[in-house]
């Protein structure tokens, strides 16, 4: 399918997954046909005709789709293009097995197209420049982000937070929709990409139906972020910096609650996941018309409503933005499944129409290398303290295990350690605060007697008649008696330790 050029319009390859055997045991059968397997033509109960780009039979591999529908536009995000991939269809059709967000580290023929995308991705990063041209040699450096949209919350998947912590908002600036603190992790290998492909996974909302055992309850986008620097030769104190990203959305699959028999949360989702998809294709329908070839002016003004859904508010870059789009409708060919495959075929049909906008991520010139090198330093940074921050968590997790009162026996001894020392710490509190309280009596005590006491001794004993002159002395003696008594005591309080001196209680 892919030719090399640059896709103006939005591609769609169809995907025909294998009958099950419980579709089999029971006596269902094919419905879809595609009467040329060279050709990219599908006919449904006979008589709905579709074309794509491209459509894959049930034999068809997983490497096949990768290689001839995917490699080559993932090899644009180098280019600076944006690039979207995502698997639409009902609960079942095999769109996560597809996309392959379900990885679990083995890379194996039935790998999705995500691993095989992060190994191309890194092996061309890695690469030697042609030529051994190190003046016009290309660095990257390489991010990742994984988030969530459970029943019309965004949760990010990589955040070492709980569940009620990991909850973001959206926001819109100049450069289209944002969602500010979505954790991004920087990778410098396939191998490291996967673990946080696998770490987000794990977080995933998912649960049982009678149509999946593990059917996604949400709806994810897993985007790889690349940022490229280049010296330009004309300025060498200059540089080329593109930043450019490749999205992987695996939405959560339609279904119907009479064929998936769910109830309570289950049914809840289900709501709101068709709400979604419902939303997504009134877009999707929306942009087809716009995009028509009808130049009138209702076709020139059709009113795309994005902000009906936050899932169409988060791809509103990717259909009909500045995006290179690919997406796979993935089909069940079963006769009882044949409603839900229809639609899934004709909103594809009308994602076939929609026009992007895809050009290169304006560059930015730094004028300085030391502002190249600054941004890099800000960004290992950055790096740096998210892991301290992971590392302090974890610690602070940990302490709180150790103190928390448990339902053992153990438990409940060291709550009473807890509570003895608890008791120790507010008597020594008390008694440093008296201490404190005491101390400064006895300053405020001596700073007022001294000063007075100085002032009357400082009379002239030539003016004073013997008599008056031994009641003085005996006054005096007296008065330093008392001073010194004083300056003792203060002495003594201010030399006792306080609360914020010990370190340690008995």
């Amino acid at each position: 399918m892919y030719s090399g050029a640059v896709p103006d319009t939005v591609q769609v390859a169809v995907r025909i997954r294998p009958l099950s055997t419980q579709e089999l045991a029971a006596g269902h059968h094919n419905v879809i046909v595609q009467p040329n397997p060279g050709e990219p033509r599908l006919i449904a109960r006979g008589a709905d005709e579709f074309s794509f780009s491209e459509v894959y039979g049930p034999s068809v591999s997983q490497s096949e789709v990768y290689e001839r529908s995917v490699r080559g536009l993932v090899l644009k995000l180098l280019e600076g293009f944006n690039v979207s991939i995502l698997a639409y269809g009902q609960t079942g059709s095999g769109k996560t097995h597809t996309i392959g967000t379900s990885f679990d580290g083995r890379l194996s023929s039935g790998s999705g197209i995500l691993p095989r995308a992060l190994l191309d991705i890194f092996d061309a990063v890695h690469a030697k420049p042609n030529g051994g041209d190190a003046a016009n040699h290309t660095t990257y450096r390489v991010f990742c982000s994984y988030m969530e949209l459970y029943q019309e919350h965004v949760y990010d998947l990589l955040s070492p937070r709980n569940r009620y912590g990991r909850l973001l908002g959206i926001r819109e600036d100049v450069n289209g929709v944002i969602v500010p603190g979505l954790t991004e992790l920087a990778v410098s290998s396939a191998e490291e990409a996967f673990g946080w492909l696998m770490h987000g996974a794990n977080s995933r909302a998912t649960a049982s139906t009678r149509m999946n055992k593990e059917s996604n309850r949400s709806h994810t986008i897993f985007t790889l972020i690349i940022r490229s620097r280049r010296m330009r030769e004309e300025t060498p104190t200059g540089e080329q910096v593109l930043i450019s990203k490749l999205h992987f959305v695996d939405l959560a699959g339609s279904e119907r609650a009479k064929k998936s028999r769910a109830s309570g949360d289950r049914f809840r989702e289900s709501i709101q996941i068709n709400k979604g998809l419902l939303a997504l294709g009134n877009v999707i329908s929306a942009l087809a018309s716009s995009s028509g070839t009808s130049q009138s002016k209702s076709a020139r003004s059709t009113f795309v409503s994005y902000r009906d859904s936050k899932l169409t508010r988060l791809l509103q870059n990717s259909l009909g933005g500045n995006s290179i789009t690919l997406m796979l409708a993935c089909v069940s060919p079963a006769d009882y499944n044949i409603e839900e495959t229809i639609s899934t075929l004709r909103y594809a049909d009308r994602a076939l129409a929609i026009r992007n906008k895809p050009s290169k991520t304006p560059s930015a010139q730094l004028s300085q290398s030391s502002s190249a090198a600054e941004v890099e330093r800000l960004a290992k940074t950055v790096c740096q303290l998210r892991t301290e921050n992971d590392q302090l968590r974890r610690r602070i997790a940990t302490d709180l295990k150790l103190t928390t009162v448990g339902k053992n026996g153990a438990g409940r001894q060291l709550a009473t350690q807890n509570r003895v020392l608890y008791g120790q710490l507010q008597s020594s509190i008390e008694e440093s605060t008296r201490n404190e309280l005491r101390a400064s009596i006895a300053e405020n005590a001596l700073g007022r007697l001294e000063p007075l006491v100085l002032q009357e001794l400082s009379v002239d004993y030539d003016e004073m008649s013997e008599t008056a002159a031994a009641v003085t002395e005996a006054l005096r003696t007296k008065c330093e008696e008392i001073l010194l008594r004083y300056r003792t005591e203060y002495e003594a309080l201010r030399q006792r330790p306080t609360a914020k001196h010990r370190s340690t209680l008995d």
